[in-house]
């Protein structure tokens, strides 16, 4: 995989009064539209059982965590637990930023589903035509749609990446989280595996997907994404704390240090904090807080991002794996919970950082939940507990806390490798 700087599509200078015009015509406000039925009444948020569950992910193995809650009336609280910063021992802060990971491919799916609301990209139309020549095969069937949904066969590059399959995972990190790649190559080594099954056929999760959407994105706009992102999501949605820097190695505001779990367990843990986040480009390189994402997921569901149709597009969800509690739409996650309610949101897991971040169908609650370790599977199942006491009410039981252990298992595989553990046929 070569590594070279980003190409012309990175450079192109940004027109002010276009911009200006592309947020008018991009506000949504038509009024709230959730396509999703309404969640109901929900049962009050069980902070003592938050805080348990935050508790637990300190003993999994993360220095520190914080979860916020918000519901859509104002309330809501903060649960935190451990430290930000090994050397200094100062207590996480809840105020602070991280890298989202994967949660940055809801951003880019938002996004792609305003150019089909638009009129500008179909849904079940070859990608290739969106796209500049030679990005994908010109005779390609994939779809939009199919990017969208992790039915595309597409190989998953970062999976050629050191260290990620291969070699030990901080001596690999090393080796690529100061590189610049152009997105157009990091596609091209996928290609060069072939495809790994008929597009439309099976869910296996890629972030050649959405690294392929980005440029999509970039291709019809004739913008570079973080504009985009900027104009289309983040000034409509109030978000002041979230960027997209790539490649600039800086969080850029207050933050925890991001630990990297070394393979072998007796050795400390890495500082991950710095990289040019290139190497995941538009499928998990974004930067946010927990109140800015809470109120991201405010503004999707209550129709100020998306119109309805194309709301109900990104709610329409398929199994993602065996449990039958966890399930994938277009960029968006969902998982049925204990008490049978269904959250929707995305988790992101980026070196050095492993969140979640969900919200009820009606926008009505939601909750981020970030810890400050990586490369640690029980940290990430410990964060998934968290959210039965805060849309339950109460902790989940043993069993289905089992069965979402399982899921969460299967979901940090995807998240870290590109592979599926069960891939389910469609």
């Amino acid at each position: 995989m070569s590594s070279r700087p980003i190409g012309a599509a990175g450079r192109r200078a940004v027109v002010a009064a276009a911009a200006s015009a592309a947020v008018a015509s991009l506000l949504f406000t038509a009024g709230p539209a959730s396509a999703a039925p309404a969640t109901g009444a929900l049962p009050a948020p069980d902070y003592q059982g938050l805080r348990q569950a935050v508790n637990g992910v300190v003993a999994a193995g993360s220095p520190g965590v914080f979860a916020q809650v918000s519901d859509r009336g104002g309330a809501g609280g903060t649960v935190s637990a451990g430290t930000g910063d090994l050397t200094t021992q100062a207590p996480v802060d809840p105020q602070g930023q991280f890298r989202v990971g994967s949660i940055t491919k809801n951003f880019t799916a938002v996004l792609v589903l305003q150019l089909v609301a638009r009129h500008q990209v179909d849904l079940d139309a070859p990608a290739a035509g969106y796209l500049p020549s030679g990005v994908l095969p010109a005779d390609s069937p994939i779809t939009v749609r199919q990017l969208l949904d992790h039915t595309s066969g597409l190989y998953d590059y970062t999976n050629d990446l050191p260290g990620i399959l291969v070699g030990d995972t901080v001596t690999g990190y090393q080796q690529f989280r100061y590189a610049t790649y152009d997105p157009a190559d990091l596609v091209a080594d996928a290609l060069t595996h072939g495809s790994q099954f008929t597009p439309g056929s099976r869910y296996q999760y890629s972030n050649t997907n959405f690294v392929v959407l980005g440029m999509l994105v970039e291709h019809v706009t004739a913008e570079p994404f973080a504009q985009v992102l900027n104009e289309r999501i983040l000034w409509p949605a109030g978000m002041k704390d979230t960027r997209f820097v790539v490649p600039r190695t800086g969080i850029g505001g207050p933050h925890a240090v991001g630990y990297l779990t070394e393979d072998d367990r007796s050795k400390p843990l890495f500082d991950a904090t710095e990289q040019t986040g290139s190497w995941i480009w538009t499928a998990g390189a974004a930067i946010s807080g927990t109140a800015d994402l809470n109120r991201y997921w405010r503004a999707l569901t209550g129709g100020r991002l998306l119109p309805p149709e194309q709301l109900a597009e990104m709610e329409t969800m398929q199994p993602a794996d065996a449990t039958g509690t966890s399930f994938y739409g277009l960029g968006l996650r969902a998982y049925t919970l204990s008490c049978g309610i269904q959250v929707y949101g995305h988790d992101g897991i980026v070196q050095g950082y492993q969140t979640y971040s969900y919200t009820t169908a009606d926008g009505s609650r939601q909750v981020t939940v970030s810890a400050n370790a990586s490369n640690n599977s029980a940290v990430f199942a410990a964060e998934r507990a968290t959210l039965d006491p805060v849309f339950c009410g109460a902790p989940a039981a043993p069993a289905a806390a089992r069965v979402a252990a399982t899921a969460s298992v299967h979901v940090a595989r995807e998240e870290t490798t590109g592979v599926s553990p069960e891939p389910l046929t469609r």
